[in-house]
């Protein structure tokens, strides 16, 4: 009775334990160089396909016309932010990648004037303070 008492006190504390280490691997993956570096590269890719001319039979997903004329200079901001050496905030590297994957976000469809440009600058404003919600 004692033992099953004991093993059942200790169970969630390994399990805890496993959590913050799962999480902690997840953050450190999330601000890697690497990962860093493949972002600001979407980034960049992604301002050059604003001003490139569109083809009609592609399987590629459209970038919003905001991408390339108010948008621009603060996407490429934010790829800069990336590159630089400083360290970035999980949460900052959490609206880049959700900015970059949201298909139906500011990126790809065009909403209200600036919205992707306040997007860009609130994940931009999230890299540099930790515990950031945006």
């Amino acid at each position: 009775m004692t033992m099953s008492y004991t093993h059942t006190q200790t169970a969630p504390v390994l399990r805890l334990g496993l959590r913050a280490r799962w999480r902690a691997a997840q953050e450190a993956r999330l601000v890697s160089a690497r990962t860093r570096r493949r972002l600001a590269e979407d980034l960049e890719d992604v301002v050059a396909r604003a001003n490139a001319p569109r083809w009609p039979l592609t399987a590629v997903v459209p970038v919003s016309t905001e991408a390339g004329r108010s948008g621009r200079d603060v996407l490429l901001d934010l790829a800069e932010r990336l590159r630089g050496p400083r360290p970035v905030a999980p949460e900052g590297m959490r609206q880049v990648r959700h900015l970059l994957i949201d298909g139906a976000g500011p990126l790809y469809v065009t909403g209200e004037p600036g919205e992707l440009r306040g997007a860009a600058l609130r994940a931009l404003w999230a890299l540099d303070h930790r515990g950031a919600t945006g």
